[in-house]
């Protein structure tokens, strides 16, 4: 009996040490999502895109994105594991939205992440090191894999240092944009034009609205505050942890958009650029200053990706949690280093995808990822609506304000985000297509392999979190 109780032991997944504040989970969040990344790599094509509406953009898209952020929040604390929202969805539709959601998760993981990485050799041209783009991805991986296995206080420390510096590069441009307003600034805002071959154009309003998609998932991301939340002492919290690093996110990438806006002296240049933030800044600065910035950008991506390792590699223990593979599989994936709490054979997993993307070509990568936050919301607003009715959600630390106006608002959201990628023939359409293709077969998966074991499938979380909230729990 003895031996049977020592079996059932090891197989129980293993509990992380919960030695995070709130401060630290907020560090750690807006490391993964990273500012700075968005701005001066998704916010510049956003500018380029939309000229002077990219501030209508991102207050727009700041809305819109703190629709999806509000429900994500709600669901968060009714479930909060390390499994992200695909279990949080879950918990409050049932078991098939938490399975399609894990596995159709899967496939963005890797992508996202050698997204990342790769941008770093460009950052780091402008300081004279001409490095290989893959051998430079490559090399951030295999560092950034170490330093995930470290203690999670440890890289918090490590991760809030580098983001001290990313703050630094986003106020300095919304500082200097600040302290050079451009007379007829406001009229530029409210009057959005771009610049095409060198010359003033209407932005309208087909052009706006795709910027404002893109702004608001520019803004996304602090939902990803789950995926630490089992780190925390107080994970009760978690659904106000994402909305301070939202209101965050909301402030840092907002304020350097507009300073560029309003501060350029001479801004059809600044619009007619690749890189409309460094030309901006070489109007006021000199080439020592602009290699400071690049630094600046390349740390941030680089913080981006660890805390990305970090996270991501709880979520993928966590998919070990609740069975999602052959038992094998689920049982390496719950591996640890006792010291430092560390999943590390998920984090291995991931450094290999990760590097392995670095051959699927780039217009793949963002066809896929550039859907996922419509299908998403999709989730959010089912999840909600049906967690309130069942009792779920709606009963825990953090309520969606406003209920059922943020939901229905949450509806438009979609029809809108799905009715701007259709008209984008050129990509838009295509990732919806591919997007809608990955969660169809991530649900066959559930249908046809989960659901056809002998003793079925139910979507397993910590054990405490479940027997609290009435799900079963499983060894693996």
């Amino acid at each position: 009996m003895g031996s049977q109780e020592s079996e059932a032991a090891d197989l129980s997944p293993h509990r992380f040490t919960r030695s995070l504040s709130g401060l630290g989970v907020i560090i750690l969040t807006l490391s993964v999502l990273s500012p700075g990344v968005s701005i001066f790599v998704s916010g510049a094509s956003i500018l380029q895109q939309a000229g002077t509406g990219a501030v209508l953009a991102f207050l727009i898209g700041g809305l819109v994105c703190y629709c999806q952020t509000t429900m994500s929040a709600e669901l968060g604390a009714a479930y909060p594991t390390a499994g992200y929202d695909a279990a949080a969805i879950g918990h409050a539709i049932g078991d098939w939205a938490g399975a399609t959601c894990y596995i159709a998760g899967i496939v963005g993981i890797p992508l996202f992440l050698n997204i990342s990485a790769g941008g770093i050799a460009t950052y780091l041209h402008p300081l004279g090191l001409a490095l290989d783009n893959h051998s430079t991805t490559f090399a951030v991986i295999g560092v950034i894999a170490v330093l995930s296995m470290l203690n999670i206080r440890a890289n918090e420390y490590i991760t809030g240092v580098f983001l001290l510096i990313e703050f630094g590069a986003l106020l300095l441009v919304a500082g200097i944009g600040a302290a050079h307003v451009q007379p007829g600034a406001a009229t530029l805002i409210l009057h959005p034009t771009h610049v095409r071959a060198g010359a003033w154009l209407a932005a309208g309003i087909g052009l706006v609205g795709i910027a404002v998609n893109n702004a608001s998932w520019s803004l996304s991301g602090a939902s990803q505050a789950l995926m630490f939340s089992e780190d925390m002492k107080r994970p009760q919290t978690i659904g106000r942890i994402i909305l301070i690093a939202f209101a965050l996110t909301v402030v840092l990438e907002t304020a350097p958009v507009i300073g560029t806006i309003v501060g350029a002296h001479d801004l059809k240049a600044v619009l007619s650029v690749g890189d409309p933030f460094e030309t901006f800044l070489g109007q006021y600065l000199p080439a020592f200053g602009l290699k400071i910035v690049s630094l600046s950008i390349a740390v941030a991506i680089f913080n981006a990706c660890l805390a990305g390792f970090i996270g991501i590699g709880r979520q993928v223990f966590s998919m070990g949690r609740t069975r999602l593979f052959a038992a094998p599989i689920n049982r390496a994936l719950l591996r640890v280093i006792p010291r430092t709490d560390a999943p590390w054979v998920a984090i291995l997993v991931i450094a290999g995808s990760t590097a392995l993307a670095t051959y699927i070509p780039l217009e793949f990568k963002i066809l896929l990822l550039s859907g996922v936050g419509t299908i998403g919301t999709v989730f959010y607003v089912w999840g909600v609506l049906a967690g309130r009715r069942s009792g779920r959600t709606g009963a825990h630390t953090y309520r969606t304000p406003l209920f059922p106006l943020v939901p229905v608002l949450g509806v438009a959201i979609v029809v809108g985000e799905v009715c701007v990628l259709w008209l984008d023939a050129e990509s838009g359409r295509k990732s919806l297509f591919i997007c809608a293709g990955v969660y169809m077969l991530a649900y066959a998966y559930y249908r046809l392999v989960l659901m056809r074991r002998s003793e079925g499938w139910v979507m397993t979380g910590p054990e405490e979190l479940d027997a609290l909230v009435g799900q079963p729990t499983e060894v693996v």
